[in-house]
């Protein structure tokens, strides 16, 4: 009873830890709706959102709901922003609904693990560290969680260098090690906790009071009080600084816990009242149901069996739904053997089949294990037997056979060295076979980059054949047919003027007709060649291509996010052209109404996103009057990747690129 009587605690403290640093300041969300109403920035207003969300979650699901609204509305432009709306989404959901929780922190880091800050890399171990808890609070699956803590979260706090939270998820492997009832690796967890944070003790006050408390509690149930004792101290001297009720709570429970184990019952009933007076306080029902819980283990140690048996019925009846069906069996068979005690037979008979039914249910695969282990057991020990039966058998014949041992034995010898040389032999043309498979993968590898560099140098060479095809007829259509056009309408002006045909309308017509040719052919030059990028550069020159194409039936707006890289010349005109041709096939094929046109860039990566609300199409049929191939080559000279969202009788369509250039 001794080690499941806190069972319930380990929960409650998991929890606690998983929080790490709870907001309990009521002035905390007054100082986030200022700093909100001050923000200038639509990353910032999000991001104060997501944390009022956050603030809300335990106690006002709907204020929750409504701020993670507002701040989604925010920062759904900004990636990394639309990121840590799904980490808060996840602890939205994470009390009420793991299913949907679990989904939105893997979403989460998903989305995160494309950026490389540490910032990045902290919000992705709490993704991992929520969703590590769901599982061994929800599913109890201790090693899932385990596995996950260790192999996902601790490489990821450790990228970011936060010492805090790295000793805090140590501290979390020990609670559910301890939970598994493995004290040994659950002190080692601790102690390396412990070593982190004593650097720095008066920094970390609180998280050095919960590993202390949580490795007395450890010594406690490994039956080793002196240790016990000197660590309840240690958490005492951190324990005055703190201001949280609930450790105080806690402390009381350890420390009734440590007297009824060495027997001081009068001490231990008096820490474990101290500690119930500040549960029923605060409203902690879950540390109210603990303390009761010890408090039944110091009864049955006086031999108390009434007091013991009413405090029992009282966890039995619940303050507070406990997620773990192993608690219910405990109560059933402490039910059933305090009713035993009491000598009402009846009861304690009832109880123990309410025990023996659950256990069944929730029990079989350990019901498998025993079942298979005696087995085992059974014909270990038939195999005993054979083998005395065959020893005697031995020594009734070793007289008589000691030559054909000895015989038998040399030629064993000689089996094991063949075999040895065969399996070394084995071992030599495996490995050499392995080194010429590696060879052959090596060498195919080598082509295949040999084969993409030459077609990069293709396109490359394609590409800038054409950029110079353009630039030429472009020149020529400008300087040439254009100069020609626009002297034959001089011409045409002089000769109206000279013959005074001012009522003649087919002559002015004509003349306007010119007119209009002469500004589509300068329009097909400027496509061509803009001058825009030439004289201005990019971000300009994207201003002028979406001015042109913007009318009173299309709307386009441009967010060009702050892009510092000064391109080169090539780089700046394959980037024009992609867009350009995206823009196009929007405005031809997709006749849409608006276009979002966004480029942005994270160090040496220039992103470019552009979405409309035209006529969406599959992706996988794409035509070749699309012009999408062309975008593509440009994409990968560029070495970059692109991504087309659509789809076929649905509106709107999403294209992102990435766009990679060296330092």
């Amino acid at each position: 009873m001794k080690k499941t009587a806190l069972s319930c605690l380990f929960m409650v403290c998991v929890y606690l830890s998983f929080a790490q640093l709870p907001i309990t300041d009521v002035r905390y969300p007054d100082s986030l709706l200022k700093f909100l109403a001050n923000a200038k920035s639509d990353s910032v207003k999000a991001r104060s959102l997501f944390l009022l969300s956050d603030y809300w979650s335990n106690s006002d699901t709907l204020k929750s709901k409504n701020f993670l609204a507002k701040g989604l509305k925010y920062g759904d432009k900004y990636p990394y922003v639309k990121a840590l709306y799904y980490y808060y989404l996840g602890g939205y959901y994470f009390s009420t609904n793991s299913a949907k929780s679990e989904t939105n922190y893997l979403e989460a880091d998903k989305q995160l693990s494309k950026f490389n800050s540490k910032e990045a890399f902290l919000f992705r171990s709490k993704c991992w560290s929520k969703y590590a808890i769901l599982e061994f609070s929800i599913k109890d699956n201790s090693i899932t969680s385990i596995d996950i803590f260790i192999n996902k979260v601790i490489p990821l706090i450790k990228k970011t260098g936060n010492v805090q939270h790295l000793a805090v998820n140590y501290h979390n492997i020990a609670m559910i090690f301890m939970d598994c009832q493995q004290y040994d690796k659950a002190a080692e967890y601790l102690r390396l906790s412990i070593s982190l944070l004593d650097k720095q003790p008066t920094v970390y006050i609180n998280e050095l009071y919960q590993n202390h408390i949580s490795l007395s509690r450890n010594y406690l149930f490994q039956n080793n009080t002196l240790s016990a004792k000197k660590e309840l101290d240690k958490a005492k001297a951190f324990l005055i600084e703190t201001t949280s009720p609930i450790n105080y709570m806690k402390f009381y429970v350890v420390e009734g816990t440590y007297y009824t184990t060495v027997k001081a019952y009068s001490k231990a009933l008096q820490a474990l009242k101290k500690g119930e007076v500040l549960a029923v306080q605060s409203k902690e029902y879950n540390m109210q149901r603990n303390l009761s819980l010890e408090m039944y283990r110091l009864f049955i140690k006086q031999k108390a069996y009434q007091k013991a048996l009413a405090v029992l019925r009282k966890n039995v009846e619940g303050l507070v739904i406990h997620k773990h069906s192993s608690d219910d069996l405990i109560y059933y068979f402490e039910l059933s053997e305090t009713y035993g005690k009491l000598g009402n037979s009846k009861m304690a008979y009832t109880w123990l089949k309410k025990y023996s039914k659950l256990k069944d249910s929730i029990n079989a695969r350990e019901v498998e294990h025993k079942i298979s282990a005696l087995e085992v057991k059974f014909k270990t020990a038939e195999k005993e037997k054979k083998i005395i039966a065959l020893n005697a058998e031995n020594e009734k014949a070793n007289l008589s056979a000691q030559n054909s041992k000895l015989l038998s034995w040399l030629f064993g010898i000689a089996c094991l060295f063949l075999l040895i040389v065969a399996i070394l032999g084995w071992l030599f043309y495996r490995s050499s076979k392995k080194l010429t498979i590696q060879k052959d993968l090596n060498h195919q590898q080598q082509i295949e980059d040999f084969d993409r560099r030459q077609e990069i140098k293709i396109v490359q060479a394609m590409l800038n054949a054409k950029e110079e095809e353009q630039n030429r007829v472009a020149r020529d259509l400008h300087d040439g047919l254009g100069g020609t056009l626009a002297g034959i309408k001089i011409n045409l002006s002089h000769y109206a003027t000279k013959k005074k045909s001012n009522d003649d309308p087919e002559l002015y017509q004509i003349m306007d007709q010119m007119e209009g040719s002469i500004n589509e052919l300068r329009h097909i030059a400027h496509d061509m060649m803009p001058e825009m990028l030439l004289k201005f550069g990019l971000e300009e020159s994207l201003k002028d291509l979406c001015t042109s194409l913007t009318s009173e039936k299309l709307n386009i707006d441009l967010k060009y996010l702050g892009a510092k890289r000064v391109f080169l010349p090539h780089q700046q005109i394959n980037i024009y052209r992609i867009i350009q041709e995206a823009m196009h096939n929007a405005v031809k094929h997709a006749e849409a109404q608006n276009i979002l046109l966004q480029c942005s860039q994270n160090d040496n990566i220039f992103y470019i996103t552009i979405e409309d609300d035209g006529k969406g199409f599959d992706p996988a049929y794409l035509t070749k009057g699309m012009g999408i191939q062309n975008i593509k080559n440009r994409v990968a000279y560029l070495d970059g990747e692109m991504e087309i969202l659509s789809a076929e009788n649905k509106p709107g369509t999403s294209i992102n690129i990435e766009l990679n250039f060296t330092a």
